[in-house]
């Protein structure tokens, strides 16, 4: 009981933390891949700055052991990062999500298009469903490594975790701070003029903030023995849900608590982000909007397809945005590094296709997150 309780109180708060930062919207997503309205990077990069200054320290300190803060590290699948990191990149670009960021969505009822965020939940149960079936055939060929070993960039350097973590979290701070000061950031205005610390709590969260809280939610679900990573709860509850009905997956081949942990942490995004939505001040195009919700099959299809690539690619990758970005990246994973650099350069060429061919109509996107979100 208690690896549920603390495995959806985790989900909820690294929910929170997404919807308030504004990572659930399509534009902010979109925004950061084709460096038009660069927030959400901006948060990314000073979780891992945050994760890896806190883990460094403590390793330094000496007390990441008896503190339980030594960080998991994903092993080395060999080309499998690239192969996976190619599917999930070009669903990224294509949908603007992830499996985090469409839960909290979903949670917080953002969106102009109804049920698409219901439709790439199911796609990424898919997504699971199809690695299941291919994962045998692709370890066959040698594109799943079989012997799978952690390696790490402080290894292949033959310095200390410690001092090499504190490196890199100073290095993504500096570099969140350079970004704000060359790239552009889209700001919402508010219906109410923000006064006390609980109206800014209540308003849309900057980056600094949301990125040093959900460097602090990584380290704290560290602490709890578990990993931070939505591909691994969306399979852990795939396959928790699976033996419930009597047909358990051979990839969950039994439950435990580290299991219900992880299915309990995407299972808590979903409130999360409907207690940030309900707690939000509203936008002030939000307050008056001219859009209304409807239900689009092309949206819908599109929403399914995306979170089937999703959830493929990220099984045979190794992690997703949180998993092998955010939460990964911090821990030297060189495995890691591989994936989130080669879904990023995906995601980034594809969504830069979309606009230079009039696929994508970022303006209206945006419009579309000023009126549908608080």
């Amino acid at each position: 009981m208690q690896a549920v309780i603390t495995g959806l109180l985790t989900g909820m708060a690294f929910g929170v933390v997404l919807y308030k930062v504004g990572a659930s919207r399509f534009s902010r997503i979109i925004g950061m891949l084709t460096l038009r309205d660069t927030k959400v990077m901006k948060f990314a990069f000073t979780a891992i700055a945050t994760a890896s200054t806190l883990y460094g320290l403590a390793s330094i300190a000496g007390v990441a052991e008896s503190m339980n803060l030594v960080p998991r590290v994903m092993p080395f699948l060999g080309s499998a990062h690239l192969l996976g990191g190619v599917i999930f990149g070009v669903a990224m670009g294509t949908t603007g999500t992830c499996p985090g960021t469409c839960v909290a969505k979903a949670g917080g009822m953002g969106g102009a298009n109804r049920f698409a965020t219901l439709f790439a939940m199911l796609g990424l149960v898919l997504g699971i469903l199809a690695y299941a079936a291919v994962k045998t055939p692709l370890t066959d060929a040698g594109i799943i490594a079989v012997n799978q070993k952690p390696i790490t960039l402080n290894g292949l350097l033959g310095l200390p975790y410690g001092v090499v973590a504190l490196v890199w979290g100073a290095l993504f701070f500096v570099i969140s701070v350079v970004v704000n000061r060359l790239t552009p950031e889209k700001t919402y205005t508010s219906s109410k003029e923000r006064k006390t610390l609980i109206d800014y709590v209540r308003g849309e969260w900057s980056w600094l903030a949301s990125g040093v809280i959900g460097g602090i939610v990584i380290v704290l679900a560290t602490m709890q023995n578990g990993y931070l990573g939505f591909s691994g709860a969306v399979l852990a509850f795939v396959g928790s849900a699976a033996h419930l009905v009597g047909m358990p997956m051979e990839l969950v081949p039994k439950i435990n608590d580290d299991i219900l942990w992880r299915a309990m942490l995407i299972v808590g995004v979903f409130p999360g982000g409907l207690l940030a939505k309900l707690t939000s001040i509203k936008s002030e195009a939000a307050t008056h909007p001219t859009l209304k919700p409807t239900f689009s099959l092309k949206a819908s299809g599109k929403s399914l397809a995306g979170g089937f690539g999703l959830a493929l690619g990220a099984m045979i990758g190794g992690g997703c945005t949180t998993g092998a970005f955010i939460a990964a990246w911090p821990t030297l994973s060189v495995g890691s590094l591989a994936m989130g650099g080669t879904f990023f350069v995906a995601s980034m060429a594809t969504s830069n296709l979309l606009l230079l061919t009039r696929r994508l109509d970022f303006a209206k996107a945006q419009q579309v997150g000023d009126e549908v979100y608080d």
